[in-house]
């Protein structure tokens, strides 16, 4: 056995470069390098919003650090790759010492995998059925029977699937070194079967908070955008569904090395997808306490304020008071002082009530007439602790 030859005849009147075959690592690298910073992002702003602004430490934290650590298991057996074999490098500019390697590391993407996808999926559910299923008729709410049997498939599934990957040669290291002779049975089901398994999962996780939310007392165009927000799931039903194709086309091809790349890529995409969906409720809470959001909104409303008091300004006449003006002007220390000062209002006389204060007193024949003799003004300098009043006669 020549283990410096290549790994796979090559076709007719093609030589073998192993020393330096051409590859595509350009893009395997944007694409990893993509899904990580991605995947890193989502869950700091999950652990930001539910330790930092609610406070809050659940059982979905704990699911959350556990596939993320296994995440980062996933992408640096992919990032070995980079150097052996290369991306998108046929089976013939390999050597089969190579191949070793390269079985042992997609056994450890493989585990790992099995791990990340169903620690997110289950809290992703644990999550919607504390916000959708009230607690004290939960077995009788049809929503949460149906995230509790997903759980309980994913995890039944997985464990299973983590095992087989386990046994799937005994001895153990003839998994992935073709030197050890051992009993082993075919891989190519167990991985279109866990494919299948979470493609179906994630069409049903997508379905599942539609009929509830559509169902929620709220405004239409409410119901509309949390429909879409939770609806982004559809993001990982289409990476599962790719993932599940190149498996497929993975395992009947002979040219296995050079299939690794793209179904390498679906199942980085599919977990981020995952990474996303479990951080998206975490994103208003976010953009609600953030200085930059509170600071948009405040200009915005500033804005929206001066136009409408400018659209809906008018000339006063005689009949009426000449109302409160108000201004802002930079004094020391950078402060915003506000003048109010309130002109003297004619009122009528009022008739009929026993509890009007009786503040002047005139005219003839036993007529009265009632009239603000005082007037009252207010200096109000924001960011002091002191109302400044002045009383005129």
């Amino acid at each position: 056995m020549d283990l410096d030859g290549p790994a796979l005849a090559p076709p007719e009147g093609v030589i073998p470069q192993l020393d330096n075959p051409p590859n595509n690592n350009g893009l395997a690298i944007a694409v990893l390098s993509v899904c990580a910073v991605f995947a890193t992002v989502c869950c700091f702003m999950r652990g930001y919003a539910r330790l930092v602004l609610l406070r809050k430490f659940q059982i979905e934290e704990v699911l959350v650090v556990v596939g993320y650590g296994f995440f980062w298991g996933a992408t640096y057996a992919l990032l070995v790759f980079i150097e052996t074999p290369g991306y998108f490098v046929h089976t013939w500019n390999v050597r089969l010492r190579d191949v070793i390697q390269i079985q042992y590391y997609v056994l450890i993407f493989g585990i790992c995998y099995s791990f990340v996808l169903p620690s997110l999926k289950v809290a992703i559910l644990i999550e919607w059925c504390r916000v959708f299923s009230p607690i004290g008729s939960r077995l009788k709410s049809p929503f949460w029977v149906s995230c509790a049997t997903i759980i309980l498939v994913q995890t039944t599934a997985n464990i299973a699937i983590i095992v087989a990957l386990n046994l799937q040669c005994i001895p153990h290291k003839a998994i992935y070194d073709f030197r050890v002779k051992g009993d082993c049975f075919d891989l190519y089901k167990l991985q279109v079967g866990s494919a299948s398994i979470h493609l179906i999962c994630d069409v049903i996780i997508f379905l599942l908070p539609q009929r509830t939310i559509w169902t929620l007392k709220m405004s239409w165009k409410k119901r509309l955008g949390v429909s879409i927000i939770f609806g982004l799931g559809l993001l990982a039903c289409v990476s599962a569904a790719f993932r599940c194709a190149v498996t497929v086309a993975h395992g009947r091809s002979p040219d296995s090395v050079y299939t690794l790349g793209p179904l390498a890529f679906w199942a980085m995409a599919e977990m981020t997808c995952g990474f996303f969906i479990i951080c998206l409720p975490c994103i208003p809470k976010i953009l609600k306490e953030t200085t930059l959001a509170r600071h948009l909104m405040n200009k915005w409303s500033r804005g929206s304020s001066t136009s409408s008091s400018g659209r809906r300004r008018k000339p006063y006449d005689g009949n009426h008071a000449e109302g409160m003006e108000s201004y802002a002007s930079g004094g020391r220390g950078g402060r915003n002082h506000n003048k109010f000062e309130q002109e003297v209002i004619r009122m009528k006389p009022l008739e009929g009530s026993e509890s009007t204060e009786r503040l002047h007193e005139g005219g003839g024949a036993g007529a009265r007439a009632l009239a603000i003799t005082r007037t009252t003004q207010f200096i109000v300098t924001e960011g002091d602790d002191a109302v400044t009043a002045k009383q005129r006669s």
